[in-house]
């Protein structure tokens, strides 16, 4: 694995998608599209190379049967979305040279609407919206090192947060998933040198601390002691959490399972009451065996916490690790347990590619994307039973899944 820049730039943007319409122009205000239910699904239709293709975005009823994308509107490829509420923003692609914006769809069981868009600096390489009160949102910028202050009411910037002068050897500190506790917005650094990775001489785990009323920055805390990097990606807002006691957890990547020399991943936290880390709740998973596997956690691609300090997750297997990272399917289906500090194998979801990680919870159920050699969908694990079946068949890759109240 010479390429590390290829490698780390498809991990970590493996979702992103272009404002521009393939085709037609925009539908008018009243119009509605891309579907009726209340569930959103972002699909991939990959290339063979897995670095190209389509992305296509839509509403379902409900997950059975084979998926019908004959409603679904094109987004571009790997598209990265956030939602809050009954707001969907979808974000512009990496890299592309149309339209550069941030798109606000507003759902309705019915369908889609436009509600707005939102211009950016080009190739500022913006993942997600932290909604922080009921019509302002933070939008950190991953290229730029700053955070957008916006009024998503009306889609405008009304302020900049900068954090440049946090970074560790650029100009960036790569500002990813973020979390509000008690006013304050701790937000997740990555910290990526100039071939996306993280860098050899700073294996540690920063987090701004943002007061969301002054947008003032606070502090930088670190956790050194675990030797961890990369805290969070920056369009999977579930690797960072609060359990029910409050604590704040985020998963911690470490270099994508791709550096042998630096294995280590896991889980830190800063507890309820605390502005700092407790090193002591640190956990390295890569120490942990798996029950039902033979293989130990390189790196954790996507979480979701389920509650009693369980999570279901997505963790990243080397010795599965092929030369193309867009088609290896080196990602197995896990359950974590934060208190027993135990990491058990999902039996019946298949190791999947890393267009699709998506996890959704839905009362006892996870429902788990996962595109395997010999099945592609949405596969369903019930917390209780422990039984897993395929709801949704597919080709395409699930990217994405979201269900509105």
């Amino acid at each position: 694995m010479k390429n590390w820049q290829v490698i780390a730039m498809s991990m970590m943007v493996l979702f992103a998608t272009s404002c521009e319409k393939n085709e037609g122009d925009d539908p008018a205000p009243s119009d509605v599209f891309g579907g009726k239910g209340n569930i959103l699904i972002e699909t991939t239709v990959k290339n063979a190379d897995g670095a190209s293709g389509q992305s296509y975005l839509q509403q379902v009823s409900d997950l059975s049967g084979t998926l019908n994308m004959s409603k679904a509107i094109q987004i571009g490829f790997s598209s990265t979305i956030s939602v809050e509420g009954n707001d969907v923003y979808v974000f512009p692609e990496t890299g592309s040279t149309g339209k550069q914006c941030i798109t606000r769809y507003e759902h309705t069981p019915e369908g889609l609407k436009n509600a707005g868009e939102l211009q950016i600096v080009p190739n500022s390489c913006p993942y997600s919206l932290i909604q922080v009160s009921a019509d302002k949102a933070y939008i950190p910028t991953f290229n730029l090192g700053n955070i957008m202050v916006v009024d998503t009411k009306t889609m405008t910037k009304t302020g900049e947060i900068d954090l440049t002068k946090y970074a560790h050897a650029d100009n960036s500190p790569e500002p990813a998933c973020g979390i509000v506790r008690d006013g304050i917005l701790y937000l997740a650094l990555d910290q990526l040198g100039s071939n996306w990775m993280p860098y050899d001489d700073y294996r540690q785990v920063d987090v701004a601390l943002i007061d969301i009323k002054s947008d003032k920055v606070l502090k930088i805390i670190s956790e050194k002691k675990s030797e961890f990097a990369l805290p969070t990606r920056p369009f999977l807002k579930d690797m960072i959490f609060m359990d029910e006691q409050n604590d704040i957890y985020m998963a911690c990547l470490g270099y994508f399972g791709y550096n042998p020399q630096h294995p280590n991943n896991g889980f830190v936290c800063i507890p309820n009451g605390k502005q700092e880390f407790d090193e002591s709740k640190s956990w390295n998973i890569n120490e942990t065996a798996i029950d039902g596997s033979p293989y130990k956690a390189a790196s954790i691609y996507n979480c979701k916490y389920l509650g009693n300090g369980k999570i279901a997750a997505y963790v990243g297997i080397s010795e599965l690790m092929t030369d193309n990272p867009y088609t290896a399917r080196n990602s197995m289906a896990v359950i974590i347990d934060l208190k027993k500090k135990s990491i058990k194998k999902i039996e019946g979801i298949p190791y999947t590619d890393g267009h699709s990680v998506a996890i959704e919870s839905k009362g006892n159920d996870v429902l788990f994307a996962s595109c395997g050699v010999d099945a592609s969908g949405v596969f369903d694990y019930n917390v209780e039973t422990g039984k897993v079946s395929q709801v949704l068949s597919t080709s395409a890759n699930v990217a994405f899944m979201h269900f509105f109240d």
